[in-house]
């Protein structure tokens, strides 16, 4: 009886031995597989993070590149204003007639309701000289008398439309193609509204002297570069000398 009772003793010991084993052995797996699984999860939340990064990063590339981009542009447009003015500066002076820094109206008409001045020194279609020296090649300059009208001229300063520098002592407009308040008189603010300049009409400017008419408008040869300017507007009386 004894002997049955220690052999019994010893099956129930190892029974629980190998229970308790293997309950350890399923405590080590479970924690193993825990282990794993924060391991996953972290390597997820990694690669997330990574992700979250790589997309940050891509975004600040892009709007870099997209401000990058944009100064590119807008320097490009500024060059290419730069170079359009440069070109159109040239080309006026192959081409065109400057006067006061500004390239003249090539196609000048004769003025329409302005009355026409009668019992002048000159007559329309006569041969004259010019004295004036309003710009390069007038001065001596072969023309003909294209027009006579009864008005007042103006010199003016005015600023170009075109935002470029002040135009000083311009000779000459006359009263139809100035507006202001009032009447026309040294030191009155003016908008001009003639063209016989480009960036000249809707400028704002001021009398500056007012001078005595008539009129005339001409059509002159230059003696620099020997094109011919058709309906030049405005002389003074003064300003042509008749040809013997």
């Amino acid at each position: 009886m004894k002997k049955r009772n220690i052999i019994t003793s010893l099956s129930v010991a190892a029974l629980s031995l190998s229970l308790l084993s293997g309950v350890a052995a399923n405590a080590d797996s479970m924690s193993n597989m825990h282990d794993m699984s924060s391991m996953k999860m972290a390597k997820k939340s990694t690669k997330k993070t990574t992700k979250k990064s790589a997309k940050k990063s891509s975004m600040k590339m892009t709007k870099k590149s997209s401000k990058k981009k944009a100064a590119g542009k807008k320097s490009t447009m500024k060059m290419s204003k730069k170079s359009s003015k440069k070109m159109s500066m040239k080309h006026s002076m192959k081409s065109g007639m400057m006067m006061d820094g500004l390239e003249m109206n090539m196609n000048s008409k004769l003025p329409k309701g302005l009355k026409k001045a009668t019992h002048t020194k000159f007559h329309v279609g006569q041969k004259v000289t010019l004295k004036a020296k309003h710009m390069e090649g007038m001065y001596n300059a072969k023309a003909t008398v294209a027009g006579v009208y009864k008005t007042n001229l103006y010199e003016i300063d005015f600023m170009p439309t075109n935002g470029g520098k002040m135009v000083k002592n311009h000779k000459w407009v006359v009263s139809s193609e100035l507006k202001a308040k009032g009447a026309l008189k040294a030191g009155k603010k003016v908008t001009v509204l003639a063209d016989h300049m480009y960036d000249m009409k809707g400028a704002k400017g001021k009398i500056v002297k007012v001078h005595k008419g008539p009129a005339y408008v001409v059509t002159f040869k230059d003696t620099k570069t020997h094109m011919v300017m058709k309906n030049h507007k405005w002389l003074t009386q003064q300003e042509l000398k008749a040809i013997k």
